[in-house]
């Protein structure tokens, strides 16, 4: 089996000479699931810091998370690589931060040459239900959200066809995906998912995830998607019509009933903090 990893400029990268690879992706999206599955199956270095992301790198942390999720923030990426290189020198680093899908520009000028990526999304009704739960904001605004982070994506596939594109879904229903896309032979890897996921291994979270969705929440939701039908097709996503949630909870009760509980949870915790905040 040939590798087939590219650097940023497209020229064919050797494993051995690779000192990074970038997954770009949009957070709540499955990175820290795809991070350390790419680490196994190329012997690589996954940092250790929050959910394996080099922005939590003590020395970074101040500078990576200041309005990252703002494009026109600026980081020092030679600093950067420097305090990365820092933590290993003789394997390649995946670094899977997600804001870093805003500033693929800005890190090939200082890793191009010799560093490479995959680029990944997931469904917009995964992402949204996900991050409605960890973040406490209204539905609406993180389709929004999705909208924004989708056509940075798409974006990055049409500038970096050379870097292998795999969405969360193909790479759960088979994750050899990624090893035929990069030339790489399958390793054997253990994998965690993300801090309050509740899923070990590879395997889908999506059921589980809209199961926290109420009828409102979808219909929200497909309000504001239907602004962008070319990025829907683009990525093969559809709108959820009025069984969406029926035919979720049908196609597997168990996982469905964890995300309605976990909705019943995150509504008390609501309930909760807003009587604290009317006394």
């Amino acid at each position: 089996m040939s590798t087939s990893i590219h650097n940023f400029f497209g020229d064919p990268l050797s494993l051995d000479d690779a000192k990074f690879l970038f997954i770009f992706c949009p957070n709540n999206s499955g990175t820290t699931v795809l991070s350390q599955y790419l680490t196994a199956q190329l012997g690589g270095y996954l940092p250790p810091f929050g959910n394996h992301e080099g922005q939590m790198m003590p020395q970074l942390r101040d500078m990576m998370r200041r309005q990252p999720w703002k494009k026109s923030t600026v980081f020092d990426w030679s600093v950067i690589r420097a305090q990365w290189e820092t933590l290993v020198s003789d394997q390649i680093f995946v670094e899977a931060s997600p804001p870093n899908l805003l500033r693929v520009d800005q890190i090939s000028s200082v890793f191009g040459h010799d560093s490479s990526a995959v680029i990944s999304i997931c469904n917009p009704y995964q992402h949204i239900a996900s991050s409605m739960r960890r973040y406490a904001l209204k539905p609406d605004k993180f389709a929004k959200d999705w909208i924004y982070k989708a056509r940075e994506i798409r974006k990055l596939c049409d500038a970096y066809p050379h870097f292998p594109f795999v969405p969360y879904e193909r790479f759960v229903e088979n994750p050899k995906v990624i090893n035929k896309k990069l030339g790489v032979p399958v390793q054997h890897v253990m994998v965690k998912g993300k801090r309050g996921s509740g899923i070990d291994g590879i395997s889908s979270s999506f059921i589980r995830s809209v199961g926290f969705f109420n009828a409102s929440d979808v219909a929200a939701v497909t309000r504001v998607l239907e602004a962008a039908p070319g990025l829907m097709t683009y990525f093969g996503y559809d709108l959820a019509g009025p069984d969406f949630l029926d035919a979720a909870r049908d196609s597997n009760p168990e996982e469905f009933s964890i995300g309605t509980m976990r909705r019943a949870a995150w509504e008390r915790r609501q309930a909760k903090a807003q009587e604290v905040a009317d006394r």
